[in-house]
């Protein structure tokens, strides 16, 4: 199947939030992104460069919401209920459709009053993309607490419909950097041929129960069995707090060795869950919605000797 990338070729209009020490700064029509979070002007996230902003890449920006599934496909498809569907590549980075839709879709504004922001995006399946219709919410709120993201996915289709949801943030990872959050589980290094396989248990060195020092680790694996609380430990002692409920109840991290910042990413499906389901890999992830019904999740981040 040809490649139809579908990104939008233009940042939009941004919209920022301020709550006392916490600035939020957001990009609806390109996915719903965040460009910037700082908490008493310190970076909490990675800012988006100028440069990408007036020419926006995929993987330039804060962070962004993933629906209706999180992470990559391992081949050119899924299969769900007999049926066979196919899924272009969606990004030129990426061999496979990879993090779903709303990352690459522009949201309207539904609501933007006070310090909360809170954006629609709507699916129609077109050829090589995701064959069902959603619509997904992220709603941004700031407070005294920090900031809380509601992500929610409404299946719109006659037809049950798989589904999962994540957000995809980058911290960033100075030298000395350490990353701490409790699992029970890590699943294998993401292949084709790993579709049939599970969760295992976690290894030597990829336990962070810890707080080990993340600055020179290289990791992209998905964790089971987390607590839902994690923290990433700047060098200087600064703390940032990232928990998570409902059904984000999987961490991705991503950390490569030449890479500045640590991806911290609570998600609610396994790495090409639905063909995971299919093949009936236990703890996948994957949510069935029934048409008109939903499932969601919340995400907070703070400064932890700032609550």
């Amino acid at each position: 199947m040809s490649s139809r990338y579908r990104q939008p070729t233009e940042t939009g209009p941004l919209v920022a939030l301020e709550q006392g020490p916490y600035a939020l700064t957001v990009a609806p029509g390109f996915g719903a992104r965040m460009v910037s979070f700082r908490h008493a002007g310190r970076d909490v996230l990675r800012p988006t460069p100028d440069a990408v902003l007036a020419r926006p890449t995929n993987y330039g920006f804060a962070g962004f919401p993933l629906m209706p599934y999180s992470g990559p496909m391992f081949g050119p498809g899924f299969t769900f209920g007999g049926v066979s569907y196919p899924l272009a590549r969606n990004v030129p980075e990426e061999p496979t459709a990879t993090h779903g839709e709303s990352w690459i879709a522009p949201f309207r504004i539904l609501d933007r009053s006070g310090a909360t922001l809170e954006l629609e995006m709507t699916h129609e399946p077109t050829p090589g993309t995701f064959p069902f219709r959603f619509r997904g919410l992220v709603r941004y709120s700031l407070s005294a607490e920090g900031l809380s993201i509601l992500l929610r996915i409404t299946s719109r289709d006659h037809r049950p419909m798989p589904a999962g949801l994540g957000i995809h943030p980058y911290f960033p990872k100075y030298p000395g950097t350490r990353l701490r959050f409790a699992s029970v589980g890590v699943w294998p290094p993401d292949a084709p041929e790993a579709v049939g396989l599970g969760c295992q248990p976690l290894i030597e060195g990829l336990d962070f129960g810890n707080g080990p020092d993340v600055s020179e680790m290289v990791v992209d694996r998905l964790y089971e069995g987390w607590d839902g609380t994690a923290e990433v430990i700047a060098p200087d002692g600064f703390r940032t707090v990232i928990e998570a409920d409902g059904v984000l109840d999987k961490m991705q991290i991503y950390s490569a060795w030449d890479y500045p910042y640590v991806c911290v990413e609570p998600v609610s499906n396994a790495n090409d869950g639905f063909n995971r389901m299919t093949a009936g890999v236990p703890s996948h992830g994957v949510r069935v919605l029934e048409p008109n019904r939903s499932i969601e999740g919340t995400v907070r981040i703070f400064v932890a000797d700032a609550r």
